[in-house]
């Protein structure tokens, strides 16, 4: 089932599998529901809907680890070495999307475990 909660002028303003406080039942293929999704096919996919998922899924994944790493909860080198690579690529990929988006050189502030061809091991 699926739970919705609505503001005082009746919009879905939150979406949740299980129950709550003055949330009622919804059809996930109710039109409300597929609008605050941002779905506005006809009908709803849930596969489709994971597809276009998935990109932002992955993101917070890669942010996860980043803050485990920085934590000293796990290394980096804990990780397969596989896992390693492709974490590595998608990593200096957003660099090189978020300096071009910037349109400038400044270097992130946030700890990584990206190494920037200036910094010494």
């Amino acid at each position: 089932m699926l739970y919705a909660i609505r503001n005082t002028e009746g919009r879905i303003i939150s979406l949740s599998e299980t129950p709550q406080s003055g949330a009622e039942v919804v059809d996930i293929k109710n039109k409300e529901v597929l609008d605050f999704l941002s779905m506005n096919n006809d009908e709803f996919s849930a596969e489709e809907f994971l597809e276009q998922s998935d990109t932002s899924v992955a993101r917070i994944f890669e942010d996860l680890i980043d803050v485990l790493i920085g934590k000293n909860i796990i290394m980096f080198t804990d990780l397969p070495e596989m896992a390693q690579k492709k974490l590595l690529s998608r990593k200096l990929a957003r660099n090189i999307n978020r300096k071009e988006d910037d349109n400038s050189e400044a270097k992130s502030s946030s700890s990584s475990f990206l190494i920037d061809d200036n910094d010494i091991l």
